[in-house]
């Protein structure tokens, strides 16, 4: 599985309405749309820095668990696309990837954004195409950023 691909699933998590927390765990961040940018199992951690969840990888599935390890969700991925699943199992959306931009569909397969990697960083925007925030790579961390350059949250 691509960076890209958990990238793009976890955006998927905005569509499932759990946007309200004010520590964001892993499928919170940027109102939904953190970029776990390695296929590594991480940890995530809000803008105070406190613990917030993590996510563990294992072959082609990625299972999400929040701030007290109860299961987030988790996303299924196969070659160009993945396909995300709520806490609960229920379907949340998928991803498509190509070359280095990702697209976001929900459960009802709407287009709910996109994605574009550049280098080291990623860049979000919604469904109108608006600028919705960033993902910056350096060494083991990830750090997430909203529209105004403010910092969300990061991934170590």
């Amino acid at each position: 599985m691509s960076g890209r691909h958990l990238t793009g699933v976890v955006l998927i998590f905005a569509s499932v309405g759990i946007l309200e927390a004010a520590d964001k765990s892993p499928k919170q961040i940027l109102a939904g749309r953190p970029a776990a940018s390695s296929t590594q199992s991480g940890r995530y951690y809000n803008r105070q820095g406190a613990f917030a969840g993590r996510s563990a990888t294992s072959g082609q599935t990625t299972r999400l668990y929040d701030g007290q390890g109860r299961t987030a969700g988790r996303v299924e991925s196969s070659k160009g696309t993945t396909r995300a699943y709520s806490g609960t199992g229920a379907y949340a959306g998928r991803t498509a990837t190509s070359g280095n931009d990702t697209r976001f569909y929900d459960s009802k397969g709407a287009f709910n954004g996109r994605s574009t990697v550049h280098g080291n960083s990623t860049r979000f925007y919604d469904s109108r195409g608006a600028f919705s925030g960033r993902a910056e790579t350096s060494r083991n961390t990830t750090r997430y950023y909203d529209a105004q350059g403010r910092i969300t949250g990061s991934k170590r």
